[in-house]
């Protein structure tokens, strides 16, 4: 079967964002500079291969930029972006001459699963109504996916990177769920603790 496969420009980053979530990015280099000026003008999307401790990874984020915040003197740029979606990179060049900045080819990933183990619905609604402190049913919690939970959660990036590599993406999920509420009724007791004395 014949996968789906895109070229796009690159920009290594330590950053992972998933479908539909936003940041702001500080454009400074030259290259990346050509590099969304490029974007802009033919209306394309950028990839972002998550790099960890100088290591380019094989995963990472399709991303297009939303708008242009902010020019300054220099030529460098403030930009919001957006997660377009997730995908493995299959080859990467760090430089496409004549351009200045590199490109990649990708194979995008298959949209986040549903949430369908019965232990991470109960920490999802769990958590979301008593830390999120949004009331949430099951019948909710069904229609959201592994993306929309881990998003409200506001991982890291390198906790991103984890749960979007493994194969056990529901289990991973329900493992950093169950540490914040550990966290949380610890602080909770200590708090308790305080005001007694």
């Amino acid at each position: 079967m014949k996968t789906n496969q895109l070229t796009l420009p690159m920009f290594p980053l330590n950053i992972v964002l998933f479908p539909g979530e936003t940041c702001k990015l500080y454009i400074f280099e030259q290259r990346y500079r050509q590099m969304v000026e490029d974007c802009l003008l033919n209306g394309a999307s950028f990839g972002v291969p998550f790099i960890e401790r100088g290591e380019l990874k094989e995963y990472g984020s399709e991303l297009k930029i939303k708008r242009v915040l902010k020019t300054y003197e220099n030529g460098s740029m403030d930009i919001l972006v957006e997660g377009v979606r997730l995908f493995r990179l299959k080859t990467f060049k760090d430089v496409l001459r004549p351009k200045l900045y590199g490109a990649g080819t990708i194979e995008p990933l298959e949209g986040g699963q549903r949430i369908i183990m019965n232990n991470l619905q109960d920490a999802v609604v769990n958590y979301y109504n008593s830390v999120e402190d949004k009331l949430t049913d099951y019948e909710t919690v069904s229609k959201l996916t592994i993306y929309n939970v881990a998003a409200a959660l506001q991982l890291s990036a390198s906790e991103k990177f984890r749960l979007i590599t493994t194969p056990h993406q529901q289990q991973y999920l329900l493992n950093i769920l169950n540490f914040r509420m550990h966290v949380l009724r610890c602080e909770q007791q200590l708090k308790g603790r305080f005001a007694e004395n």
